[in-house]
């Protein structure tokens, strides 16, 4: 059993949540957003729901308030 696979089974963890936003929800609301936010299809497949969302702007501000 490999490291991964023991942390996927204690956290729930998995490699796919490292490529997504970790404030992507499946619903399609932006958690990162004070308001109900909710980004459009092609803002969903070009930043939530792949490596790139830390080129979000919304994204960056929840991290910068966080600060």
């Amino acid at each position: 059993m490999n490291v991964h696979h023991i942390l996927s089974l204690h956290d729930g963890w998995s490699k796919d949540a490292e490529l997504q936003c970790p404030y992507f929800d499946t619903s399609g609301e932006c958690n990162a957003s004070f308001s109900t936010l909710l980004p459009s299809q092609r803002t969903r497949r070009n930043l939530c729901a792949n490596e790139d969302y830390d080129n979000c702007p919304i994204f960056l501000a929840k991290v910068l308030r966080g600060r």
